[in-house]
């Protein structure tokens, strides 16, 4: 059965090397029409001001617990959503919902995450975290409908390894078994994630040649 917690903690560590394999942008809509009217200086203070603020917040959602925490992400979501940390309180409170129990509410998150998010990496996280949560429910239509796509940006070998997890469920060994053997081919030279794949790829073997 698939750990989505487990797989939030994996993805945390994948999303690393992805950041250092492709680095990031932060694009920030609406500066032509805005500095028009208060000036392209002004409005680059504000963007700072707003960028140091949600930072501010975003690091007290980390520290905090129960209401004031889900306090905390809704502000961040609401009056900060044009800043990343908007999308990452999004993902936080996607896992807290999760472990205290509350899947349509870290669904929800999830959805807010990958619609609303302004790095693609980020996009791309809520997007698989969201479709493992439907695996784990078994919830495959929604499953293959998250992880059909030709828009990889970095991430093929997360995507492939979830078509794995899907054809296992199904009790596809041996498709499991092509997916799994992309997966590790996609992967970045020296990652962590290769015994994974390779303990996924074997079990998948196994299972092809009972």
């Amino acid at each position: 059965m698939v750990d989505p917690t487990y797989s939030d903690d994996e993805q945390a560590e994948r999303l690393k090397e992805w950041w250092k394999k492709n680095g990031t942008s932060i694009v920030v809509g609406g500066v032509l029409g805005i500095s028009a009217i208060i000036g392209v200086n002004l409005w680059r203070d504000y963007v700072k001001t707003q960028a140091e603020n949600a930072s501010e917040l975003f690091t007290q959602l980390l520290v905090s617990q129960g209401e004031p925490s889900q306090q905390l992400g809704e502000e961040l979501i609401s009056d900060y959503e044009q800043t990343p940390y908007a999308a990452l309180a999004a993902l936080y409170m996607a896992r807290t919902y999760y472990q205290d129990g509350d899947t349509e509410n870290a669904e929800t998150m999830l959805k807010w995450a990958m619609d609303n998010g302004k790095q693609t990496a980020i996009r791309h996280a809520a997007r698989l975290r969201l479709a493992r949560v439907y695996l784990e429910k078994g919830a495959v239509d929604d499953v293959e409908r998250l992880i059909e796509t030709d828009q990889y940006d970095g991430f093929e070998s997360e995507y492939k390894e979830l078509l794995g997890d899907l054809a296992m469920l199904k009790g596809d060994a041996e498709g499991a078994r092509s997916a799994y053997e992309d997966a590790l081919s996609k992967l970045s030279r020296g990652s962590r994630f290769s015994e994974l794949l390779a303990l996924k790829l074997d079990n998948a073997i196994g299972e092809s040649t009972k």
